[in-house]
């Protein structure tokens, strides 16, 4: 039996190997489809990942309040009185708000685009063991440091010619800054936005030196315990309802922000994974296409078969292990581009301050291996059928 089997695998190969454009031409679009799959299920739970493990690390007793919409931007700016009510809410331990611009950083004669964050130097323990923001060399800047900033490791090892090292110069649209530190390696990032590796960090001092009159862009608000985070986020969604209109602000726990993030990506990677099982799909209509064409071309050769004694079960086998090869090596190959085409995203998206680590995983890879063989498979069923259902005599008379 066991013979017979590796008759059969070898029997199937070389049949493939003696077309091998039009096999080649087969396999394409399995690996299209393929790796559309694998890519996008790797980018979407690594992004999934990323966000998860950063809203995980600042903890469930972690309310988030950002401002959102067009009116809000013109109409309404967060004053020092919403800040102070937050403050003053029971339940509530810290309120840190985050201000965040993008400045022209300036160094050795090269300039370059960056997102400039600053936050209050009474509320920096906020951000302790979260990842976010670990100064490798050097240090934070103080208070009244307004001229001392601290640069991610992407800016200080990568984006110039030459290094920037601790009290070098640089230039922040056009203002001259002492660089007092420099973060550590951030593969993660912030919320699934701020990324460490390639943002300048400065006290809010600074940071007025740019924007004069700063509006938090997020607040980070901690409140006693996690059970207490739904009726504090719902007194202070309350407050900004009233004051500025529903749809203005968004009020969210870290669990809630998660959930929502997830269900947007969860969209998202279905649509374009859909997009790719089209991709696929037709792949499996050039694998029917290209074993019809075999089953015409090797009528007389099934016909022998036939006649030597093959059985109906044989030639169907034959015939369906071709499709099934065609199906795993285009697998095989779909996945290797898939998970490359993951890590050239990653990067790219690295080097827009969106790091994100591809989830590369056996799970993605076996269901992906395994689902190109079943289309393989499927594909290759009828023309396999109708090979194995051939009368002998007409199919030796064949021209």
């Amino acid at each position: 039996m066991s013979l017979l089997i590796f008759d059969l695998i070898e029997n199937s190969l070389r049949n493939l190997g003696r077309a091998k454009i039009r096999t080649l031409l087969t396999l394409l679009g399995v690996i299209i489809g393929i790796s559309a799959i694998v890519s996008l299920m790797s980018v979407g739970n690594g992004f999934s990942n990323s966000i998860e493990s950063q809203l995980t690390e600042l903890g469930s007793n972690t309310i988030f309040v950002i401002p959102m919409g067009s009116s809000f931007v013109k109409n309404t700016r967060m004053t020092p009185g919403d800040i102070s009510f937050m403050e003053g809410v029971a339940g509530v331990t810290q309120v840190a708000p985050v201000y965040s611009t993008s400045a022209m950083l300036e160094f050795n004669k090269q300039k370059i685009n960056v997102q400039v964050s600053a936050v209050d130097s009474k509320n920096a323990n906020i951000f302790d063991n979260t990842g976010s923001f670990t100064v490798a060399e050097g240090r934070f800047a103080g208070a009244n440091e307004s001229g001392s900033i601290v640069i991610g490791d992407k800016i200080s090892n990568t984006f110039f010619d030459k290094k920037i090292e601790i009290k070098k110069l640089v230039k922040l649209n056009g203002e001259e800054y002492r660089v007092i530190g420099v973060l550590a390696p951030q593969n993660q990032s912030f919320g699934g936005g701020f990324s460490g590796s390639t943002s300048v960090l400065m006290s809010l001092e600074a940071f007025k030196r740019i924007v004069p009159n700063p509006s938090a862009q997020i607040i980070f608000v901690k409140t006693i315990s996690a059970e207490s985070v739904n009726l504090v986020a719902s007194d202070i969604k309350e407050y900004f309802e009233e004051k500025y209109g529903e749809g203005v602000v968004i009020v969210s726990s870290a669990e809630q922000l998660l959930e929502q993030v997830e269900a947007i990506l969860g969209i998202v990677t279905i649509f374009l994974t859909g997009v790719g099982g089209i991709a696929i799909l037709v792949g499996g209509v050039g694998i029917t296409n290209s074993m019809v064409t075999s089953v015409l071309e090797r009528t007389k050769e099934i016909g022998i078969m036939k006649a030597l004694g093959a059985s109906d079960k044989i030639i169907l086998s034959i015939f369906l292990l071709e499709s099934a090869f065609i199906g795993a090596v285009g697998g095989i190959i779909g996945i290797i581009v898939g998970y490359t085409l993951a890590i050239i995203i990653a990067f790219i998206a690295e080097m827009s301050g969106v790091p994100i680590i591809p989830d590369i995983n056996l799970e993605i890879t076996i269901g992906a291996l395994i689902f190109s063989m079943i289309v393989g498979m499927l594909a290759g069923y009828f023309p396999a059928l109708r090979a194995s259902k051939m009368d002998p005599v007409s199919a030796l008379r064949y021209e």
